[in-house]
């Protein structure tokens, strides 16, 4: 039967045919695909939906901070979507807990990616956890990370490929004004108790550094675990120093802070960021601590923002007196600002346009959902824009680092029970120029200015 024979020839080349083109198209893939996605093999399409990873310490030392960081972020989407959204479409929040652990840090982050499909992350919080995360997760996959928290000047060379940035500044302003706190107060030895990852080692570096450039003695360096039932031997290094200062966290600090008063080891003590929690100072007794004074990053003057306590506050209530909130806050309006001026929620489409956003020139905007609406207007017509967020105008270098930022002197007022900024200082690493700014970022009535001293030079000094 030659004529069925010709027919099954001709079926047979034609499947043949398709077979190939199918299998040319899966391995080839097409070239939108291929020239458009981003290099990481699980990042999502660039015509997605705007997915954030909030990757925040819910569990784990830094779970006072979680929360109401985490709500920093979250106020910061509800007002995007508000305005219509990123690129038409709702920004979506995925919440992961980083138990304050590297390790879980590295476990959630690998879930946003691969399982959520996020093309962002805020967070960690942790220095550490933020480091693990960007080398082994966001870095090798090309997942844009804005930390709102991790401040050791070790995050400045981390092999992140250009993918990890920062809202606050880096350690190594924090450790400068905590040298000229000790030295205005009249510190003149110090002993430090420091958690024994990137951020207590990165800034216990950058005091001693600091401190012994202008004549003051740090006893020693004392690295710890966290969550230990004792820290009595640790402790017992520091016995007899003028004051310790404790770079911790509340969960660890809470505990070593206790025995240190229990056994007289020190006349003195300095708190940082980590260890600015009333929730900490509730569970010791604020009249044990009363006058202590501290640092932590603050916020440069800006024009006046749309009252975010008071959005804050209607959402969540009032806005707790703990760091990095704003810093959260602002990390989503620069992503989402990135997408759009990208035109793309492509991870690398928004990483190159992030700069472009956040640094001068162009025309200044703010948070909130009508200043998003004209800020994204402004983009559509081919301006530049400068975001200025709560936290104050940035200005990323080429390692993701902001070059300006600004760092409080604080004490702890007992009888009010509240933790009272004194002094604020604006800090340009690139210049190495700190400057008193007090008077101008303290002018808004809600902090109360006390009676400290400034640092030796009056309005502006370099290191």
């Amino acid at each position: 039967m030659p004529h069925v024979s010709r027919r099954y020839r001709l079926l047979a080349a034609t499947a043949i045919f398709a077979g190939l083109v199918l299998a040319f198209s899966a391995c080839g893939g097409n070239d939108e695909e291929k020239q458009g996605a981003s290099p990481g093999a699980t990042s999502p399409s660039q015509s997605a939906a705007l997915k954030i990873g909030a990757l925040m310490s819910f569990t784990g030392d830094l779970s006072k901070f979680g929360p109401p960081i985490y709500n920093g972020a979250e106020l910061a989407v509800s007002e995007i979507n508000a305005a219509g959204g990123v690129l038409g479409n709702q920004v979506q929040l995925v919440k992961a807990d980083d138990g304050t652990s590297p390790q879980q840090g590295v476990n959630e982050a690998r879930r946003l990616v691969d399982i959520e499909k996020v093309q962002a992350m805020v967070g960690a919080l942790s220095s550490g956890v933020s480091l693990q995360v960007a080398e082994t997760v966001s870095g090798p996959d090309s997942i844009l990370q804005i930390s709102p928290a991790s401040t050791s000047p070790g995050l400045t060379d981390a092999k992140d490929n250009d993918f990890l940035f920062r809202t606050t500044i880096s350690d190594a302003a924090q450790g400068l004004v905590l040298a000229q706190l000790a030295n205005a107060s009249a510190i003149t030895e110090v002993c430090t108790m420091y958690i024994n990852n990137a951020y207590g080692k990165g800034l216990s570096n950058a005091f001693k550094t600091e401190f012994e450039a202008i004549g003051g003695k740090v006893t020693d360096e004392v690295p710890h675990e966290s969550a230990q039932a004792t820290y009595a031997s640790e402790l017992q290094r520091c016995k007899g120093a003028q004051a310790l200062a404790a770079i911790a966290y509340p969960e660890s600090a809470g505990v070593f802070l206790r025995e240190a008063l229990e056994q007289s080891i020190t006349q003195e003590f300095l708190f940082v960021d980590g260890t600015k929690s009333d929730k900490m100072l509730d569970q010791l007794g604020w009249d044990n601590f009363d006058g202590v004074k501290g640092t932590s990053p603050g916020n440069l003057p800006t024009e006046p923002s749309g009252g975010f306590a008071q959005r804050y506050q209607a959402k969540y209530g009032p806005l707790p007196e703990l760091p990095y909130i704003k810093e959260a806050y602002d990390a989503v309006y620069l992503i989402a600002l990135s997408a759009e001026a990208a035109g793309s929620t492509s991870p690398t489409a928004m990483r190159d346009k992030l700069r472009s956003v956040a640094n001068a020139p162009g025309t200044k905007f703010e948070p909130g959902s009508d200043n998003f609406k004209k800020a994204v207007e402004a983009l559509k017509k081919g301006d530049d824009i400068d975001y200025e967020g709560v936290v104050g105008p940035f200005e990323f270098d080429d390692k993701g680092d902001p070059e300006i930022g600004a760092i409080e002197w604080f004490h702890v007022d007992a009888a009010n029970k509240k933790l009272v900024t004194d002094k604020v200082f604006r800090v340009h690493l690139v210049k190495k120029e700190v400057t008193d700014i007090t008077e101008v970022a303290l002018a808004s009535p809600s902090p109360t200015t006390g009676a400290s001293e400034s640092p030796s030079t009056t309005s502006t000094s370099s290191y």
